[in-house]
């Protein structure tokens, strides 16, 4: 049993990773900057501690007794254009780079960190998304920090849009839609995470046990909400002009679709760590 600070607690995945450290016997300390959500969002049981890893001062004290780390800490990924303005290197790099550093001063034992796979494509090192994760990486190596690197390639919680917008109206696919990947169930992603915690460190990719096209989720998206798959398939390259646009004036979005495009246009896949298939999950999604 161990003393475990998780970073990014009160979203989607920080819950799952919390109720799984639970599970294993791990005494949890939930890190964020909001108090009043992460008492929402956890059990009576976890500590909460409070700080802002964009403010190094605020850490001071965060990581006593804590023997690891594991940190989702980052800008969401939601095409919302209320889900905040700064960019991925503007928040995910400083923001684990800092709370890397304050562990290394703390002498917390490793660090697991989730980060994105498909970042050894081509042109993957060029997208801002890609580089805020990997110069992370690079980070931890360093300052040598013992570390484990957990890459999906992509959870079922940031695809669960895909179901609000099937309720609505049609669903913009960039492409033709072939493109495939196997993202991987939040719970499923959370156990890989808790286990990185324990033998040796490693650099991991990781999915779920189906490989589906893009056109094939959104159709499993539909099916959930019980209407007729009604599907805008969109060029790349007005995406790509809309990223620039919009850039502009926020500069999330101008990181984000430019992944979006990156990922919806090629294979993802990476080998099987989950059982939890996105079919039943949508539908989950659906009923709620």
């Amino acid at each position: 049993m161990s003393r475990i600070l998780i970073a990014g607690a009160s979203g989607a995945l920080g819950q799952k990773i919390v109720g799984e450290a639970l599970a294993r016997g791990h005494q949890v300390v939930a890190f964020g900057r909001d108090s009043a959500r992460l008492a929402a969002n956890l059990p009576d049981r976890v500590e909460a501690r409070i700080g802002d890893a964009l403010v190094p001062a605020t850490l001071v004290g965060v990581l006593d007794g804590c023997e690891a780390v594991i940190s989702c800490l980052g800008a969401s990924v939601s095409p919302s254009l209320r889900a905040g303005r700064p960019g991925y290197l503007a928040i995910d790099l400083p923001a684990n780079r800092t709370l890397a550093d304050a562990a290394k001063l703390a002498g917390v034992a490793r660090f697991v960190y989730v980060s994105v796979a498909g970042h050894d494509q081509q042109g993957a090192a060029e997208l801002a998304y890609y580089r805020a994760h990997e110069q992370v990486v690079e980070h931890l190596d360093a300052i040598g920090l013992e570390h484990a690197i957990v890459r999906p390639t992509g959870f079922f919680s940031a695809l669960a849009q895909y179901v609000t917008m099937a309720r609505t109206g049609a669903v913009p696919m960039i492409g033709d839609g072939t493109a495939r990947s196997n993202p991987i169930a939040d719970a499923d992603l959370a156990r890989v995470c808790v286990e990185a915690l324990d033998g040796p460190a490693r650099d991991r990719s990781v999915g779920g046990p189906d490989v589906l096209s893009r056109r094939e989720m959104i159709e499993l998206a539909f099916a959930a909400v019980g209407r007729p798959a009604k599907i805008r398939s969109v060029s790349p390259g007005v995406f790509r002009f809309a990223g620039r646009m919009m850039g502009l004036f926020i500069p999330r979005m101008g990181e984000l679709l430019p992944f979006v495009i990156h990922v919806s246009t090629r294979d993802v896949i990476a080998p099987i760590a989950g059982e939890l298939r996105l079919v039943d999950a949508f539908q989950r999604v659906a009923k709620s």
